[in-house]
């Protein structure tokens, strides 16, 4: 469990240690336990609290079956499952796109690293939303916009770690990082909701 821990907070110091360390842990398991700390952070500390002081989400419900009124609720139990889905879907298309370009690739490693960087960048995320809720933030674009500055981070990050665990160019890095924004962003924006 210290190891573990102390790995997640060399994420916010050195991104390049962060990757070596990553390196000698167990994969995916501690991709897995990442993105599974990441997303009940999101339930029970964001959504959970959201839901019982009443909030409303400010924009509606897409799907018919959830009500708006109640749907920071539902995303304590929905939000993981689309974590989960985005973590999954954004490590195998990394893994596909590298073995029809007939690159290197470890499924595992790549789960690995896309699973602690999600938790790096999204405690980050989790204490900047109830930074803006205190301070009354602007609105929930202002805020998405903001997101979407901070995941640069995440990209650094995953670009480290295809080079580093993967030998994978950095060009390429960049392009893999990018085409998995483009992919699993319009999961995200479908079903979670701004806490604003």
């Amino acid at each position: 469990m210290t190891g573990f821990l102390q790995l997640w907070f060399t994420g916010y110091v050195s991104p390049v240690r962060f990757i070596e360390r990553l390196r000698s842990t167990p994969a995916p398991l501690y991709g897995f336990y990442g993105q599974l700390l990441r997303a009940l952070m999101d339930a029970l500390l964001l959504f959970l609290p959201l839901y019982l002081l009443g909030r409303i989400p400010p924009m509606q419900s897409f799907i018919n079956l959830f009500s708006t009124q109640t749907y920071y609720g539902t995303l304590v139990w929905l939000a993981p499952i689309i974590f989960f889905l985005q973590w999954l879907i954004s490590s195998g298309l990394i893994h596909v796109t590298l073995h029809l370009m007939k690159r290197p690739s470890d499924f595992d490693q790549i789960l690995n690293i896309t699973g602690m960087t999600t938790l790096v960048v999204g405690f980050i995320l989790l204490v900047w939303d109830w930074g803006w809720i205190a301070l009354g933030g602007m609105d929930q674009y202002a805020l998405g916009i903001s997101h979407l500055v901070i995941d640069i981070y995440g990209i650094l990050i995953g670009i480290i770690g295809l080079k580093r665990l993967l030998g994978i160019p950095i060009w390429l890095g960049i392009l893999l990082n990018l085409l998995v924004y483009i992919v699993v962003l319009p999961i995200g924006a479908l079903f979670i909701r701004s806490p604003l």
